[in-house]
């Protein structure tokens, strides 16, 4: 439909004006109902997100590329000292089974219990 048009003379500007506005009424009016047959409804929206969620939650390559980024974002959150510390902790509680178990091979359960008791003096 095209805009109406009026004559020279035949029509008020008031017509004009009504007329132009019926025309963009009617045309907004067909503007909605084209995109209401266009948009989905809330059902298949909602059943498309969940399909969506559903595929990725049960692929495994997601997975282990999510716990690379939590990984990567924890160690980058805490400074890299936790990591560190943690290493230098475990590091220095296996020297001291390492030396522990050593004692006792060496010595048995007494020489164990005698050097947690003196330290390492004579």
């Amino acid at each position: 439909m095209s805009p109406p048009e009026a004559g020279p003379s035949t029509l008020t500007p008031q017509q004009v004006l009504e007329r132009k506005m019926d025309y963009l009424a009617e045309m907004v009016g067909d503007l909605h109902q084209q995109v209401e047959q266009r948009s989905p409804d809330a059902m298949a929206l909602r059943a498309a997100v969940r399909d969506g969620i559903v595929a990725a939650a049960s692929d495994p390559e997601v997975w282990s590329v999510a716990i690379g980024t939590l990984r990567q974002q924890a160690q980058s959150e805490a400074g890299g000292w936790l990591f560190g510390g943690l290493a230098a902790f475990f590091s220095k509680l296996a020297w001291v089974l390492v030396i522990g178990l050593g004692i006792y091979l060496v010595g048995g359960w007494s020489a164990l219990a005698a050097f947690l008791k003196h330290g390492s003096t004579p």
